[in-house]
């Protein structure tokens, strides 16, 4: 059942509390009932389950998906390559594992997925095949409905419950319509919400600045929540920058597939095969991005993917391809004056934090339980596994909500105690100002963009950078308060801003740890511009204290990975 509308105050009791309604988390209420239908399961979503996340407007593929052709090996190591060889081997494993289970689950909802003429599935690469998924996200939340999920949409998280054993016994939140409380106690609660966008500059200005890669609605906020509540957060430094079509900023991977497309510089030279020769090999997936902006800088820009090869069935079956994921890039190519051509130009997006095609993230163990007792992460929001797309954090959500299965019925909740949030905004008040939360945001993406690595240096930071980024972001995290609090959105808009600033506080810590450049444009240090394997082959993960300090430290690559964080 869904609650758009709540009293003033709700207390609730649930067995598991899933925070955040995307992908990862409908499919961890789905998972939890249908093994276990007697189960009280809520779910609490900012937005609305049917078309929120990541998946609001589809997806036009399994990306992750190895079949017979592939091992789960194959898989791990192929990862572990294109990172450099930081990677928590433990958890992409157990991804691979159980990565295939979602096609046949997703088709069996009704999700269509063409076929060969053997009846097999379409294999768009070798380890990814075709979906026609524009409505995987509704499909998945009438799914959780109709087994009895309780769904809180439009509700804002604004802190964990934390019991006198330092473990998460539920969270609070802000129903944005009603201006109610919402407080949920759970016996397990899981963060799903996804990672961070809006931290930096955006490609597009003014209007615009929402179109992004990343969900421009995930604010970092289940990161934020957990941060607060002093839990162990992972390789937030390891960002990821997408290599995306410019201004619509459509995925560059359905071009890549295009039979003889070539990613060209405005020399009509294939760079990328050139850098191919150049190192003798083939490129990681940051060095494809580094070789696109290396062209920028050497004045070669701007940089296509070229598409007028195709045949008219095709350019037709690219359209629908777009349609099922990215509809404003179909606008541009038949509003394009020189559609003859059909060269598509691409660029690099801003920075986000994120688990899922990045690395960064909670800490985790093989069963994706944090160093928070009683509190799991899957999804974007679980660290130390990229390359994990849709269905890893599927396997993720599933793993969790199966060992929280085992758990439950052990489990004790101690006292609580709550972490709260400003007065105002946990209740919903007016309160008067001098700042919009939009004012803040620009401020933010300003200082970041500038000191901590964006797109106007070539994603390259140093160590004074760094320090002016982290002596903005204490001064503007104090502007918090000043924000003018009228309408129901400028309260979430204020929460939102409050999980960026504290994201990027992390971030900043995070990068001002690793003296070396390990991920090109991901991770480069000006001031430190050689990867260090002797130093920094680890992984750079921390915590905040309770005086308020994010503390940076160092794990081993090797398990036993031990979720007992430092102080």
């Amino acid at each position: 059942m869904t609650m758009d509308s709540t009293s003033q105050h709700n207390e609730i009791s649930t067995d598991l509390l899933i925070i955040g309604g995307g992908a990862a988390g409908l499919w961890a209420a789905i998972t939890a009932l249908e093994q276990a239908p007697e189960l009280d399961v809520t779910i609490i979503e900012k937005a609305h389950v049917h078309r929120s996340g990541c998946l609001a407007m589809g997806l036009n593929a399994i990306n992750l998906h190895l079949g017979e052709n592939a091992s789960p090996q194959n898989y791990v190591d192929y990862v572990a390559a294109d990172n450099y060889g930081v990677v928590r081997r433990d958890l992409l494993h157990s991804i691979a594992r159980n990565a295939d289970r979602a096609a046949p689950k997703l088709e069996s909802l009704g999700i269509p997925f063409p076929k060969d003429p053997h009846g097999n599935y379409v294999r768009r690469s070798a380890r990814s095949i075709v979906m026609h998924g524009e409505r995987v996200k509704p499909t998945l939340a009438q799914r959780a409905l109709e087994l009895g999920a309780r769904v809180f949409n439009h509700t804002a998280v604004t802190n964990l419950i934390q019991g006198d054993d330092g473990g998460i016994n539920g969270a609070q939140g802000l129903h944005l319509h009603s201006r109610s409380v919402i407080r949920v106690s759970a016996r397990a609660t899981f963060i799903t919400t996804g990672g961070a966008s809006g931290i930096y500059k955006p490609n597009s200005p003014g209007s615009a600045r929402k179109k992004t890669w990343y969900c421009p609605y995930n604010a970092g906020g289940g990161l934020a929540l957990g941060i607060e509540a002093g839990a162990e957060m992972t390789s937030f430094e390891m960002r990821f920058i997408a290599l995306r079509t410019k201004d619509v900023i459509a995925p560059t991977g359905t071009l890549a597939f295009l039979p003889q497309s070539e990613q060209l510089n405005n020399r009509n030279e294939p760079y990328l095969d050139l850098r191919k020769r150049q190192l003798g090999r083939g490129l990681t997936t940051s060095e494809r991005l580094l070789a696109t902006i290396d062209e920028h800088r050497q004045g070669n820009a701007p940089c296509v993917v070229t598409i007028d090869q195709l045949s008219e069935a095709e350019y037709d079956e690219l359209i629908r391809s777009y349609l099922q994921m990215a509809p404003a890039i179909v606008l541009l190519l038949k509003e394009t004056p020189d559609a003859d051509e059909k060269r598509i130009e691409v660029t690099g997006s801003e920075p986000y934090v994120n688990g899922g095609h990045g690395m960064g993230g909670f800490w985790v163990d093989i069963n994706r339980r944090t160093s928070l007792p009683r509190l799991y992460a899957a999804g974007d929001a679980a660290g130390g596994a990229p390359k994990k797309y849709l269905s890893g954090a599927f396997a993720e959500a599933q793993i969790a909500v199966e060992d929280a299965l085992q758990a439950i019925p052990a489990t004790r909740l101690p006292a609580s105690e709550d972490r709260m949030f400003s007065a105002s905004e946990t209740r919903g008040e007016t309160r008067h100002g001098d700042l919009t939360p939009y004012q803040i945001e620009e401020r933010l993406q300003k200082i970041m963009d500038e000191y901590a690595g964006g797109a106007s240096s070539f994603y390259e930071t140093s160590e004074g950078k760094l320090q002016k980024a982290r002596a903005h972001l204490a001064s503007l995290e104090q502007s918090l308060n000043r924000i003018r609090l009228e309408h129901k959105y400028d309260m979430l808009d204020t929460i939102d801003m409050r999980h960026r600033i504290l994201t990027a506080q992390t971030l900043v810590e995070h990068l001002t740890a690793r003296r070396e450049s390990r991920w090109p444009c991901y991770q480069s240090r000006a001031d430190f511009p050689v990867r260090n394997d002797v130093e920094y082959k680890c992984f750079i993960n921390s915590k905040k204290s309770q005086n308020g300090q994010i503390q940076c430290f160092q794990r081993e690559l090797e398990p036993p990975f031990s979720l007992l964080g430092k102080d």
